[in-house]
C-alpha cells in the first residue's frame, strides 16, 4: 500500500495552526508592545492555514481552536482577588507623582483605617511600606486627602484615571482645585539587582499639571532610572 504523501500543503496547515494557537495565547507571556508581535503571529498562522489548501472544516477549526484554548487558559489563570482600597495622605499643597513602594523591609509599619490601608506620604510624595503587593479587582475605590501637620484632612473628591480625555477633565470641580489621577492597575514590578521592587502610584494636580508631567516623565510601566534612586534612598541604611 502506498504511503500517504505528506505534501508541503499539509505542513503549511500544521505550521499555521501552531502559529495561530501560539500567537493567540502569547498575550499571557508577553508585555507591552511585544503583544502586537503575538497578534501578528496569530494572523500569520491563519494566512498559512488558508494557503495550505486544506478543507473548509480544517480552516474553521484553525480559527476557532486558538480562541477555545485562550479562554480555557484565561479561566484557569485569571486573578479573582479583590484589591484592598487605601487612604492616601498627601502633604497639603503637594502637586506631582505619588509613589508607594511595597514590601520594603525597612518601610513604615502597616496601618489601617477600617478595611483600608493607610499610605502616609512624606513631603516628596513617596513612602516605603511593609504592606504586601496589592493586585486584584477594584471593588472599593481608594481615597485621597490633603493633610497638614495637625492631621487635618481635605478630601480630594475629583478622582480621574490617566486615560480620561480633556473633554472629561474640565476646570476644577472641587474646592481645592487639585483632582487626583489614580493608577488603577496592578502594582508595577521591577528589580534593582536581585531585589524585587513593587510599586503603587498616583498623581495629584490639575489636568495641566498632569500633562506637563507625562510629557517629561512618562508614568512607569517598569523600574526606570527615575525611580531607582528613590528606592535606593528609601533603603539607605536598611540592614
Amino acid at each position: 500500500m502506498k504511503r500517504p504523501d505528506l505534501t508541503k500543503l499539509n505542513v503549511l496547515y500544521v505550521l499555521g495552526l501552531l502559529l495561530a494557537v501560539g500567537g493567540c495565547n502569547s498575550v499571557f507571556l508577553l508585555e507591552g508592545n511585544l503583544i502586537y508581535g503575538g497578534i501578528l503571529v496569530f494572523f500569520g498562522g491563519l494566512v498559512l492555514v488558508w494557503w495550505s489548501g486544506t478543507e473548509t472544516f480544517n480552516k474553521i477549526l484553525a480559527l476557532v481552536l486558538p480562541g477555545v484554548i485562550f479562554m480555557s487558559v484565561y479561566t484557569i489563570t485569571r486573578d479573582d482577588r479583590v484589591r484592598e482600597p487605601a487612604v492616601w495622605l498627601i502633604p497639603v499643597g503637594y502637586t506631582g507623582p505619588l509613589y508607594v513602594f511595597l514590601e520594603e523591609k525597612c518601610g513604615e509599619a502597616e496601618r489601617r483605617e477600617g478595611e483600608k490601608r493607610v499610605y502616609d506620604l512624606d513631603p516628596s510624595g513617596r513612602m516605603g511600606s511593609r504592606f504586601k503587593a496589592n493586585p486584584g479587582v477594584i471593588v472599593t475605590p481608594s481615597e485621597f486627602y490633603y493633610t497638614d501637620s495637625t492631621g487635618y484632612r481635605v478630601h480630594l473628591q475629583d478622582l480621574r484615571t490617566y486615560g480620561d480625555s480633556t473633554r472629561l477633565n474640565p476646570v476644577w470641580r472641587d474646592s481645592t482645585g487639585q483632582p487626583v489621577f489614580a493608577y488603577t492597575g496592578e502594582a508595577v514590578k521591577g528589580r534593582i539587582g536581585e531585589t524585587k521592587v513593587i510599586l503603587e502610584y498616583a498623581f495629584v494636580g490639575t489636568y495641566r499639571d498632569y500633562l506637563d508631567f507625562v510629557r517629561t516623565s512618562p508614568l512607569p510601566d517598569s523600574l526606570d532610572p527615575v525611580l531607582e534612586p528613590l528606592v535606593l534612598g528609601l533603603r539607605a541604611g536598611c540592614d
